[in-house]
């Protein structure tokens, strides 16, 4: 039976005893459910007098234990318990009768979250009892992270007892980290509905093969479990010349999403190169991934002798991204044979030399577009050539004039703008399609159309006016990578820096 009651709080029981006694009532109506089974409830109803089919009586409840659960108002009921009001006040309550277990959970959490924000926490512990034999198989992995997060802080032998919130006890930790890092470490399949997706195929500890869900859930959560609490064993004994290691970045909860992913990735790193595999022991894991584990240790030595706001100095949404590429990138720099494509594609959008070759090639390449442009328009219509983009003129003078109120209201003083530097690379691509063949009427020697000039080839196709324009779109999204600067958690990688290379030389020939 699911156990949402066990959420009472004692200091709110007081809290509300005190209300009471000081002659305060509760004018909304907790919400029970009566379970069928036990003595039979009795209803001796009044004459029904109109055409609802509601009616009025006296229900006749039998002095029965556990005859009701309290889906929601237990701590309005439970505060009469010290109270000499508990004979005598009366609670309005609003009954169902035989609702399934599932439902009356699904029931509490639809009242709490309307009436009051069910904290992430509480949510993510209800949920396997929620979940776990749920039809969609989404929902039962869901009950299963939610079972793993419940055995790590509630087993009293492990290393993490007591230190994980569950339900409405606050501990160190959170439970939120806990549920995305397991969600994004591979060690338990994602899925769509009831589509499996295990990313890379063989590295989960759930066996997608056995289609007995009722008895692969406990061994998956079992296996997860064992190999989570034999790492943090191992972390905590080798953090033990270093205590600061462990509770500033390990038992903490921007180190607990990357632990989480971090052990993910090597297990399906040993997984792929042929050393582990679903049937493994928790010795033949622990041992298979002590050596990285070490290697993580000590360089967060280092780090936080040197530079420790290379991460303790990262806030906000990319903070966790940032300590797991971290600590992924600290054991590749000790075995450089762990080096998964994911953290490749980070390392090279943090190399500061990448960036600054990107941005210049993007620089380059929207200073002759914007020249190209606005001279062919030029050619193409003389001196009526901004009438002729009225509207999109009449947009930029928008952006010029609020870029222009900004800088003002930032203490950057008053200073025009032209329009013309306001362009989007939307506004070329418009000018570029709709003026695509236009010649005027006495072209200039070395004329070119639209059509000839910006027709690049990237690879995705080079038939249509679409295909030969394509780029653009490429290059607008590849300019909010190298035209921000300060933002670390972006950048251009490899591939993108080549791609812009083969732009900037279609047009510096």
């Amino acid at each position: 039976m699911p156990t949402y009651q066990r959420l009472l709080v004692p200091s709110r029981l007081s809290g509300i005893s005190k209300f009471i006694e000081k002659g305060g009532y509760f004018p909304n109506s907790a919400i029970i459910n009566f379970s069928e089974r036990g003595a039979k409830r009795e209803f001796q109803a009044h004459s029904r007098l109109t055409d609802s089919s509601s009616r009025t009586g006296v229900l006749k409840i039998p002095n029965c234990y556990a005859i009701a659960y309290i889906i929601d108002g237990q701590h309005r009921i439970y505060g009469y318990a010290d109270s000499p009001y508990k004979d005598t006040n009366t609670i309005p309550v609003v009954a169902f009768v035989g609702l399934d277990p599932s439902e009356q959970l699904e029931l509490f959490m639809d009242i709490n979250q309307n009436q009051k924000a069910v904290s992430p926490t509480l949510r993510i512990t209800l949920e396997e009892d929620l979940y776990w034999n749920a039809a969609r198989l989404d929902s039962r992995l869901k009950a299963l992270r939610s079972s793993i997060i419940r055995q790590l802080g509630g087993d009293q032998s492990g290393p993490l007892y007591g230190k994980i919130s569950l339900g409405e006890d606050k501990a160190e930790l959170q439970a939120k980290p806990f549920a995305d890092g397991l969600l994004r470490s591979g060690l338990i399949p994602e899925a769509s509905g009831n589509r499996m997706i295990e990313d890379p195929p063989g590295s989960s500890l759930y066996d997608v093969g056995n289609t007995d869900h009722k008895s692969e859930m406990p061994k998956a959560r079992a296996r997860v479990t064992q190999l989570l609490n034999r790492c943090y064993e191992y972390l905590e004994e080798r953090c033990k010349p270093h205590e600061k290691i462990l509770s500033t970045y390990l038992i903490s909860n921007k180190g607990t999403f990357a632990i989480i992913r971090l052990l993910g990735s090597l297990h399906a790193f040993e997984c792929e190169m042929g050393r582990l595999s679903i049937k493994s022991t928790s010795d033949e894991r622990l041992d298979a991934l002590r050596k990285y584990l070490k290697a993580l240790v000590d360089a967060l030595v280092v780090i936080d002798g040197e530079n420790p706001d290379v991460l303790l100095g990262r806030h906000g949404s990319g903070a966790e991204t940032v300590w797991f590429r971290t600590f992924q990138l600290a054991i590749s720099d000790r075995f450089p044979e762990y080096s998964p494509p994911e953290l490749q594609d980070w390392r090279e959008r943090q190399d500061k030399a990448l960036q600054d070759k990107g941005r210049e090639l993007g620089t380059r390449i929207e200073r002759h577009i914007k020249g190209f442009v606005i001279a062919q328009l030029k050619t193409l219509f003389g001196d009526n050539w901004d009438i002729e983009i009225g509207s999109i003129q009449r947009e930029c003078e928008t952006r010029a004039r609020e870029q222009v109120e900004k800088n003002y209201k930032e203490g950057l003083g008053r200073h025009d703008i032209p329009w013309t530097d306001q362009f989007f690379i939307s506004d070329y691509k418009t000018i570029i399609e709709r003026y695509w063949t236009r010649v005027p009427d006495e072209p200039p020697a070395g004329f070119e159309t639209f059509e000839k000039h910006f027709s690049i080839d990237i690879g995705q196709g080079f038939k249509s006016k679409a295909e030969r324009v394509k780029w653009l779109s490429l290059f607008s999204s590849l300019r909010n990578l190298w035209a921000h600067e300060g933002t670390k958690e972006k950048g251009l990688n490899r591939h993108e820096v080549d791609m812009l290379k083969q732009i900037h030389d279609h047009f510096y020939k």
